[in-house]
Parts: structure tokens; C-alpha cells; sequence
């Protein structure tokens, strides 16, 4: 049935990669509006994440499949195509992305095991992922989106993100490139049974996400699901602007205002 109410579900990724993230997205799940964390499962804060996450049972937890720019789960040995020395992934998503499509054949088995590796420590400590995102998004790759949602639908997870551009930011390479990767996505998605919200932002606005940005998006958003993702983080300037705008009281009396039904994943199964 098609949902007929504005739902928003505000997700804050990198959850695991610092003890500034965990620690700024509980409290912007606490006192503000964040309803779904995205967990790093090779984040070097991983641990921490899970006790956090035990103490605020409300706060959604999916995975932030993690391709570059982290660390793998999985040791090199199993990976050598995929990390250095040290075990690290592709600092850069580009970079990460060409050589992903060019390696594709020889490198499909590793991506395979790494991301069901990834899913796999979330279950080991008993986290039951409502959702799938990237890290820098890179989940969106061909290659890779496939992989993801075959590992989260036999998990039994409903959403994976699908970002898009926007327009208005000027940023028209990326609106583009987004938007096609978007439309096959999709349709990828729904061959595996996940969904994907209506609208996503955010993209735009990674590491300047303030008051005035979230104010005009919850007046915009429409009916469905949508979904606004963010970066909290108490160690950086630009993360704590975020959780600020996340914990404004202002953009909380909005939401009340305008009969969005602030949500998580998961509830479309309530």
C-alpha cells in the first residue's frame, strides 16, 4: 500500500568511526531528531557504538557498508586486493570506485565476502540492521549495489538508501551521475524485495549541514518516505554544527508544525 503520510527519517551515518561520532549521535538521538544510525562495522569505535546503541533501544541501527576510506573486516589475507598492509581500504571513493569496475571480475569474490563480513559482525553482536547505506556513498557503485542488497535481503533488511542529487546546489556533474546510478538502483532494489525511500538529502549539504538547510527541507518534504542523513561529530567544527542543527529547538517545533511523523526503519513492519 502506498503511504499516504509524510514520514521523515533522520539518519546519522559514520556511527563507530570515533568516540566524537557515538557520542554526538546519541545525543542527537536523545534530544534531537535523529531516529537511525548508520554502524560502521570496521570502525576502530565499533564497541562502543553497540553499548550505545544498548542504551537508546529507539535508535534504529543499520550498516554503513564500508568500501574505502576505513578499515575491512575481514584480514588481508582474504582481502589482498582490497587493502594495503595495514589492512586499510582505498582512502579515496573515486579511485576506489574505477578500480572496482576496471578489477571487477577478479575482485567480485572479495567485495562479496567482505560486505557479507561486514553484515556478519553486526549479527555477531546482535544488532539486527533495519537499513543499508555507503560510506562517501559508495555503496552505489554497480558492482557494489548489487552485492549489498543480496547480502542485507537474505539478512531480512527492508531499506537501503538511494541518494540522489540536487539541482539547486549547482552542482550538476554530481546531480547527474546520481540521478542515473539512481534509476537502475532501484530497480535493482525491488528485484531483491528492499526499498528505498522517496527522497534523500543531504548530499548536497555533507559537512555543512546547519538550521537553515534542515528548516527548509521539512517544509518541502512530501508524502512517503524521506529520509535526511547527517554527520554529527563532537571533534570537528563541522560536526558540531551538525548536531547542533540536529538538536535546534526550532527545527523540532517544525516538525511538529508541518504533520510529519518522524520516523525510523523498521516501522513499516509495525
Amino acid at each position: 500500500m502506498e503511504e499516504t503520510r509524510k514520514r521523515l527519517v533522520v539518519v546519522a551515518d559514520d556511527f563507530g568511526r570515533s568516540l566524537g561520532v557515538n557520542r554526538a549521535i546519541a545525543a542527537a538521538h536523545a534530544g534531537g531528531i535523529v531516529t537511525s544510525a548508520s554502524l560502521m562495522a570496521g570502525g576502530v569505535a565499533f564497541d562502543d557504538a553497540v553499548e550505545v546503541a544498548r542504551h537508546h533501544p529507539r535508535l534504529a541501527v543499520g550498516l554503513h557498508a564500508t568500501f574505502c576510506d576505513g578499515r575491512a573486516v575481514l584480514p588481508r589475507s582474504l582481502v589482498p586486493d582490497l587493502v594495503d598492509a595495514t589492512g586499510r581500504l582505498e582512502t579515496d571513493p573515486a579511485r576506489a570506485g574505477i578500480r572496482y569496475w576496471r578489477r571487477r571480475k577478479a575482485m567480485l569474490p572479495q567485495l562479496e565476502a567482505e560486505a557479507e563480513a561486514q553484515f556478519d559482525r553486526l549479527d555477531g553482536v546482535g544488532i539486527a540492521p533495519t537499513h543499508v547505506d555507503g560510506h562517501h556513498h559508495l555503496h552505489i557503485h554497480p558492482v557494489l549495489f548489487r552485492i549489498v542488497c543480496r547480502a542485507a535481503a537474505r539478512r531480512g533488511v527492508r531499506w537501503v538508501r538511494v541518494p540522489e542529487g540536487e539541482l539547486a546546489s549547482g552542482r550538476v556533474v554530481e546531480w547527474a551521475t546520481f540521478g542515473l546510478l539512481a534509476i537502475g538502483n532501484r530497480r535493482v532494489a525491488a528485484r531483491h524485495g528492499m526499498m528505498a525511500p522517496r527522497r534523500v538529502a543531504g548530499l548536497a549539504r555533507t559537512g555543512r549541514l546547519d538550521e537553515r538547510y534542515l528548516l527548509g527541507k521539512i517544509k518541502r518534504i512530501g508524502t512517503g518516505w524521506n529520509e535526511i542523513f547527517a554527520h554529527p561529530d563532537l571533534d570537528t567544527e563541522a560536526g558540531r554544527r551538525e548536531l547542533d542543527a540536529l538538536t535546534s529547538p526550532r527545527v523540532r517545533a517544525c516538525l511538529e508544525g508541518s504533520g510529519i511523523t518522524l520516523s525510523s526503519y523498521g516501522e513499516d513492519r509495525k
